[in-house]
């Protein structure tokens, strides 16, 4: 129950929800000629229409990164790689109405490949099931056979119990208990990286970044598009602003028994 109030919170608190929503309640107090509802409907469209521009898409996004731009990658002082999951889309039509890992996922597994080649460490993939339910695979079966029979890439172990971003942490921690690993690079997106890091170092796991993904302004000059709505911009957003959100709400839920939080 508590998962599902979240999940409906995240759609309500995120682009496009957000702006759909203070939309919709603004225009419905215009209608009824009530005071405050055409500020609330010029809020609600200015929430639709910014965060699909990029010049506020990547400021929000290098906010989080920044510190990671100029990261050198510790391969020399890690033991392993782990690649947490970062998403599925169920039954898919093209592989049989199968489950299948999403684009972010994918940019995870293709960055962990190449260390691997690079590095010779050894990969743990990280990622339970959705809500636990029976004949589905978990994440990381899916990124394992994805890496196995796609990238070429073998996998040492499999963490298949996790639910969110901290579990991630704390099961891998457990998964590895009986491994000479001390130390592990962690791969996921940079916007995504603080917080994972937070979670390993709470589990007890030494970890250092492998971030992929960068969304964050470059140093190319603005061009027109940049100012103009684009689906990539809003998804830029969208996970910034998640961040963030996490951010904020981890002090409460810290406070409550554990039971997950934005993957």
């Amino acid at each position: 129950m508590l998962a599902s109030l979240q999940t409906v919170a995240e759609y309500l608190l995120l682009p496009p929800g957000l702006g759909i929503a203070l939309t919709l309640v603004g225009v419905a107090f215009w209608r009824a000629d009530w005071r405050g509802g055409r500020p609330l409907l010029a809020i609600g469209l200015l929430a639709l229409v910014l965060p699909s521009l990029n010049v506020v898409a990547q400021p929000l996004a290098h906010a989080i990164e920044r510190e990671l731009r100029d990261a050198v990658v510790a391969v020399g002082r890690a033991d392993a790689i782990v690649v947490l999951g970062g998403g599925r889309w169920p039954g898919r039509g093209e592989d049989g109405g199968r489950d299948a890992l999403n684009p972010q996922t994918h940019e995870r597994l293709r960055h962990a490949a190449r260390l691997h080649r690079d590095t010779g460490l050894p990969l743990l993939v990280s990622g339970g099931r959705p809500g636990a339910l029976p004949g589905r695979r978990s994440e990381a079966e899916l990124m394992a056979a994805t890496l196995q029979t796609d990238l070429g890439v073998p996998v040492r172990w499999l963490e298949s119990t996790s639910r969110n971003t901290c579990e991630n942490a704390t099961h891998t921690r457990q998964r590895l208990q009986q491994s000479d690993v001390q130390r592990v690079l962690v791969v996921t997106q940079a916007l995504h990286m603080p917080r994972a890091l937070a979670c390993f170092e709470r589990a007890g796991l030494a970890a250092d970044p492998a971030p992929t993904g960068f969304r964050g302004p470059m140093s190319d000059p603005r061009r027109v598009e940049d100012f103009l709505p684009t689906l990539e911009a809003l998804e830029t957003s969208r996970f910034a602003m998640r961040e963030w959100l996490a951010r904020l709400a981890r002090p409460l839920r810290d406070r409550l028994p554990e039971r997950g939080d934005p993957a």
